[in-house]
């Protein structure tokens, strides 16, 4: 009778797709995918504040230009950061903070440069060993810091991009429904404009996966393979951002929530994000056209093309996780995410 591994063997074989997801899986786990993204959380949490400061300075600069937009742009910005905005207790009014857009646009950006770099350094540290970059290929300390300056200026003008157009098509095509007759609150017309948004959400956020894989680690994976995988997060993100609006729904009540507020809901949706970029990654470096890739290279030169690589005998179960280094950063984003959603209500 032919075993239960040798079926699933066979059925690796067969389905291509399948194979790809068990190599991604086992590279996720080699690489420790789930420490990687808890190293990152810690810098990701504290750079949230700055950016909300700079998006509300933004908010506050197109509202003075088309103010019926303002509404539809907080929303965008909390469907980024679910149950952050808002006017109930532990959120944050925009409304109060857009009154002093421009001191929240100074602080913001000092605070950008400072955790948004130690953020994105973390994070091309954690691509550099999910796309497996040799060490000597690695730039220095001048370079690297360079390098996420340039990446943090083009992710913010891609998140800023997005938001001012999703929030611009989701405004004016409600303003022509209405123009022409067509109740938008009906379902097809609600069911196109919810299918128009997320479109051009997944869209956005390929484009900033893309650039974080393709400016922070300047790896040997083929660029289709890397366009891939920015689609795959993409489309994982947007699910994400759906189930995190349906628990937020059914948690607002809990004493937990209640006690962290925003502390609680930015440290387990940065720390999700996180994890979610570790798996595109590793979906993009599994790719079969990265593996022909790194192939030719280690024909043409003998290791080089696995320099980096994890060692044989490390496990290749999925979701092998460092728990002092995953934890610790939590803890630690924890902690000053309560101390932040406190400052916060004490201002308000």
């Amino acid at each position: 009778m032919e075993s239960l591994k040798q079926r699933f063997h066979r059925l690796r074989e067969r389905f291509g797709w399948l194979d790809h997801l068990v190599g991604m899986l086992a590279h996720y786990g080699n690489v420790n995918g789930a420490g990687q993204a808890g190293a990152v959380t810690y810098f990701g949490f504290l750079s949230v504040f700055p950016i909300l400061a700079l998006a509300v300075f933004v908010v506050g600069l197109v509202a003075r230009v088309y103010p019926d937009i303002q509404g539809q742009m907080a929303t965008e910005i909390n469907h980024l950061l679910p149950g952050v905005i808002g006017s109930g207790p532990n959120t944050i009014d925009l409304d109060t903070m857009g009154q002093k857009s421009g001191v929240a646009g100074v602080v913001g950006l000092v605070g950008v440069l400072y955790a948004g770099l130690n953020w994105l350094s973390g994070l091309r540290q954690a691509l550099e060993v999910v796309f497996a970059v040799p060490q000597r290929e690695q730039p220095s300390f001048v370079a690297g810091k360079l390098r996420d300056l340039v990446t943090l200026g083009v992710l913010g003008l891609v998140l800023m991009v997005s938001v001012v157009l999703s929030s611009a098509v989701t405004g004016f095509s409600s303003t022509i429904l209405d123009r022409v007759g067509i109740d938008e609150t009906a379902l097809l017309p609600h069911l196109g404009l919810s299918v128009l948004g997320h479109a051009l959400a997944i869209v956005a956020s390929t484009v900033l996966l893309l650039a974080m894989f393709e400016l922070l680690a300047e790896s040997h994976v083929p660029r289709p393979a890397l366009v891939r995988g920015a689609l795959l997060g993409a489309v994982g993100f947007e699910v994400l951002k759906s189930v995190a609006n349906l628990l937020l729904a059914q948690t607002k009540g809990q004493p937990a929530f209640q006690a962290f507020g925003v502390a609680l809901i930015l440290v387990v949706w940065i720390n999700y994000f996180s994890r979610l970029v570790m798996y595109a990654a590793a979906w993009a470096y599994t790719s079969p056209v990265a593996l022909e890739r790194r192939t030719a290279e280690a024909v043409i030169a003998p290791g080089a093309a696995v320099a980096g690589e994890p060692p044989e005998e490390l496990p290749t179960t999925p979701g092998r996780e460092a728990p002092g280094r995953s934890w610790g950063a939590v803890a630690g984003a924890a902690a000053v995410g309560a101390l932040a959603a406190w400052v916060v209500r004490g201002v308000r």
